[in-house]
């Protein structure tokens, strides 16, 4: 598991640096953050976040966020994701693929925020094959499906 985690590691650094380029230097407003109701996490990347995180009960809390099967966190209506901390991602640096293209990229047919500074420069996309790097996202996945499913030798 350690190999995959470093492997999704890797593959967050090139990812970043494939965004690079449409950088328009967010404005660390937490509004993405803060009306998210829902977000997709795969599996490797719940892993990568608990190993992160070391507090079981805020990752109980994000583990429902992500999976959407909690309406209400912290009394708010709408939710928001349990490591918003004030205007910042306190696991900003393990934060999911989901969460490090928006912005740069939105689904086509939804807006972005107002308040985000890539709006009107951030790439449309219509199938999720059109998302960057998502051929080695889902290899990831596959590898930590496969690590997880066979027998772990001691």
């Amino acid at each position: 598991m350690d190999a995959l985690l470093k492997d999704l590691a890797s593959f967050y650094r090139e990812l970043d640096e494939f965004l690079q380029p449409s950088n328009k230097d967010c404005g660390l407003c937490g509004a993405c953050c803060l009306r998210t109701t829902s977000l997709r996490v795969y599996p490797p990347e719940t892993e990568n976040i608990r190993r992160y995180v070391k507090n079981d009960r805020l990752f109980k809390l994000f583990e429902k966020f992500a999976s959407n099967s909690i309406i209400s966190i912290w009394g708010d209506t709408t939710g928001h994701c349990p490591f918003q901390e004030g205007l910042l991602c306190s696991v900003y640096p393990a934060r999911p693929y989901h969460c490090r293209i928006y912005g740069p990229y939105h689904h086509q047919g939804r807006d972005l925020l107002k308040e985000c500074v890539y709006q009107g420069a951030a790439k449309s996309y219509s199938r999720r094959e059109e998302l960057p790097l998502i051929e080695k996202l889902d290899q990831l996945i596959e590898n930590y499906h496969k690590l997880t499913m066979e027998p772990q030798s001691v």
